[in-house]
């Protein structure tokens, strides 16, 4: 019995048919009738060759008997094995040396000598190392302690086919069920060691090498050897590691790698794969170069515009149905029914298939597999890849949300939030961006430029808010002033101090102060005045005079503890400024809603003291839909009927707030289309070129400006103004006013205006009529508009 060597692992086995004989009498002695009598017959012809019983030392001696060796490999391998197909085969325990196999496996693994060929040494060595000797431990647990340990030591093994040049995966099942273990010495005591329920609980038990050197133990039997091609497993065990696993899906090292893998799962060699994405980010269909240069279809053209033409070509054909599309043979007939092929006859591929990749029943791209050979793609391989595309779309699926958190990053960092109706432009600037990074180029965003957009402004204006917040200013500070000039009344009875009659004089003065024109130097010394000195001289008299301590509290119950001021009045008029504000704005965001349904368009608004609004409408903000004058008058009615009814919310709004506040409404009207680029530093678009900032110097100088030849400021509470400097934009607006006046939401009170000169704009006209408040029901609806007063030069 010689030894077999695996690195520093020696085992001593010998061949031996005794545990498969014995398997064979238990058979015979519990088996059906019908088995027990054909294994009986086999027990009493297998004694007449009692050498075959005993221990083999020189397995030559199996040629003198090797129709008895088929004999007793007939009863581990039934008929329903296949010679010429499966793979299967008995070896020495723990040996190379195979004495019997099918005729397949001799082919595919061994060499002439009959001992395995094909197997890397490396592999078996490593393989012997750990599972074998597992198989070992496994024997020595369960036959010399009774221990029951399941599952047999199975390995898998890839190695090239030698006619493709692919990789095969071959999955090993060594069975030691026909092995008997003998100890040769004393047996260790294994109570400490935990039960080891399967060969996996085996392996991870290291005492068991120190408790069990194998050279002290001898294994006789024999190896049953069963190998099956798991290729199909594997590959899509590689594809599922390396797509959703180890890198990036855009990666050129990647996806060669997942190439080869689908060739080896499709079994064609020179098969070439392409992937053609359909992203949407931010509900917008994208073009991604980092993905769109693995496309064989959107080689010749990688626009927006291909990639749109192409995703309509392939939703319409996987509409209904998920199967694969299988050109075997890419022929004349073929291109003129779908001329995307083209792309591919030009690069010198004629077979091809495409797989739709869908995601909750959206296709989310296409994976396509390619040949320069007609006919190599045939329906049996689109049968072998079907499994994997599920894969490819959890892939497609992680690339596509990366993708969107990556251009999200880019918008938030260099541009901050943005409207869905110009965010596909912000997209556009940061895939670019992204692109030109990861090819190491030097990134930089492109301007974010939308040109011959129309512009239409509005603002509502809360009336004097200036004037209002002054006033609640000095009704707070007379107040405090009249409470502290009451409290150093009190002092001034009960004692002769210098410094009362002082501070009573100051009183008196900053209180007729305040009752007039409140500077702002004034009042920050009289700020200081109430909360320095005033606070000192009182806690002063709550110790001197403990009897005006009532008085005292009582003004300080009065004032704001952490400012030391009263305040009740500015926080009434806050509040109410902001409860206008914040129902204004909610309104307008509302209104706006179904403004974007007219025509998608930019919009954004600003709350001060009161709500402003600028819109943007063009064919370049909306490339994807056409552009008609008529949606601009649509939104001009819209923006003329918001104002309106902003100003009627306005009006109920009063008797909700403590401070009453009133609005005027103003429109600019222009009709010269303009261009408008995103101002990185300042987070917002603002007008581009030199001609177009006249429109915004005008807008920014009108909401004071004066009916020419008074003093009368143009926009008035409850009123409607709009302002133009071309006859045609009032003709227009004309028409929408006398539609809401016979809706009786304006009144029949329309003037025409001119006014004063602004700096650096001259002859501005404006519009403006009454707000009906209070709708008459008995109003007739029919009237035209009357023009009742005219300001002219």
């Amino acid at each position: 019995m010689e030894p077999n060597h695996y690195g520093e692992l020696e085992i001593q086995s010998r061949l031996s048919f005794a545990p498969l004989v014995d398997a064979w009498a238990k058979t015979a002695a519990e088996g059906r009738p019908g088995t027990r009598k054909l294994y009986q017959t086999l027990l009493d012809r297998i004694k007449r060759h009692p050498e075959l019983l005993e221990p083999i030392e020189d397995i030559s001696i199996l040629k003198e008997h090797e129709e008895w060796v088929d004999m007793l490999m007939a009863t581990l391998f039934p008929v329903s094995y296949s010679d010429q197909e499966d793979l299967y085969g008995v070896g020495l325990p723990f040996g190379r040396e195979m004495i019997y196999c099918s005729k397949r496996f001799r082919e595919l693994f061994l060499d002439a000598s009959g001992q395995l060929n094909r197997i890397p040494e490396a592999v078996a060595t490593q393989h012997l190392q750990e599972e074998k000797c597992a198989s070992a431990y496994k024997l020595i647990l369960s036959q010399l302690y009774g221990q029951n340990i399941d599952g047999n030591v199975t390995s898998i093994v890839k190695l090239p086919n030698p006619e493709t040049g692919l990789d095969i995966y071959y999955e090993l099942d060594l069975d030691t069920t026909f092995i008997k273990v003998h100890a040769q010495g004393e047996l260790p005591d294994v109570s400490g060691l935990p039960q080891c329920c399967n060969v996996t609980d085996v392996l991870q038990q290291d005492e068991l090498r120190k408790l069990f050197p194998l050279e002290k133990f001898r294994f006789e039997g024999i190896t049953v050897v069963r190998i099956k091609d798991v290729t199909h497993r594997e590959v899509i065990n590689s594809i599922k590691n390396i797509l959703l696993e180890q890198h990036g899906f855009g990666e050129n090292q990647v996806f060669h790698q997942i190439e080869r893998q689908v060739q080896a799962l499709m079994g064609i060699p020179d098969l070439k794969m392409g992937v053609t994405p359909f992203f949407r980010v931010n509900e917008h269909q994208i073009v991604a170069e980092q993905f769109t240069h693995h496309s064989f279809l959107l080689k010749t053209d990688n626009s927006q515009k291909g990639t749109d033409h192409l995703c309509k070509i392939f939703q319409e054909l996987f509409k209904e149905t998920d199967q694969p599309l299988l050109i075997s043979s890419i022929t004349d007939e073929w291109l003129e029914r779908y001329p995307m092929l083209i792309n591919l006859t030009s690069i010198g591929y004629y077979s091809a298939a495409f797989f739709p990749l869908k995601s909750v029943g959206k296709l989310i791209g296409i994976l396509s597999v390619v040949h320069k050979e007609a006919h190599a793609i045939k329906h049996q391989h689109l049968n072998e890849a079907v499994e994997a595309i599920p894969l490819f779309v959890l892939a497609m699926e992680q690339a596509a949300e990366t993708l969107d958190n990556e251009v999200d990053k880019v918008i938030k960092q260099h541009f901050t939030a943005v409207q869905s109706s110009v965010e596909w432009k912000f997209t556009e600037a940061a895939l670019q961006f992204i692109a030109t990074k990861t090819k190491g180029g030097k990134a930089k965003i492109e301007p974010i430029v939308f040109d011959q957009v129309f512009p239409l402004y509005g603002a509502i204006d809360i009336r004097n808010s200036s004037i209002e917040r002054n006033h609640a200013i000095q009704q707070d500070l007379l107040e405090q002033l009249k409470y502290a000039g009451e409290v150093v009344q009190k002092a001034k009875e009960k004692t002769n101090m210098p410094l009362l009659q002082e501070v009573a004089y100051r009183i008196e003065k900053y209180s007729y102060n305040v009752s007039n024109i409140l500077f702002s130097g004034d009042e920050v010394i009289i700020d200081h005045f109430l909360r320095n000195e005033v606070v000192e001289l009182f806690e002063h008299l709550r110790v001197l005079l403990p009897e005006l301590g009532t008085f005292i509290d009582g003004y300080f119950e009065q004032i704001d503890p952490s400012i030391r001021l009263k305040v009740t009045h500015r926080h009434e008029f806050e509040e109410s400024i902001t409860f206008i504000n914040q129902e204004l704005a909610r309104f307008i965001d509302a209104e706006q809603d179904a403004a974007q349904k007219i025509y998608p368009h930019y919009f954004e608004r600003f709350v001060t003291d009161g709500v402003d609004f600028n819109m943007y409408i063009g064919q370049s903000i909306t490339p994807d839909k056409p552009f008609d004058t008529f949606y601009l008058k649509n939104l001009k009615m819209w923006q003329l009927t918001t104002l309106t009814k902003a100003a009627r919310l306005a009006n109920q709004l009063q008797t909700r707030m403590a401070n009453p506040l009133k609005t005027t409404q103003l429109i600019l009207a222009h009709s010269v289309p303009i261009s408008i680029s995103f101002r990185t530093a300042e987070r917002k678009f603002d007008v581009d070129g030199a001609y177009n900032i006249r429109y915004e110097i005008i807008k920014k100088r009108i909401d004071k400006v004066h009916v020419k030849g008074s003093n009368e400021r143009l926009t008035q509470p409850g009123k409607l103004a709009i302002v133009f400097s071309q006859s045609r934009e009032a003709s227009e607006y004309l028409d929408y006013i006398e539609f809401l006046q016979n809706q009786r939401m304006l009144l029949h009170d329309l003037e025409q205006l001119e006014l004063e000169e602004l700096q650096g704009v001259v002859g501005l006209k404006a519009l403006r009529v009454s707000i009906n408040m209070e709708p008459d029901e008995s109003e007739n609806t029919v009237n035209k508009p009357e023009i009742i007063k005219i300001v002219q030069n």
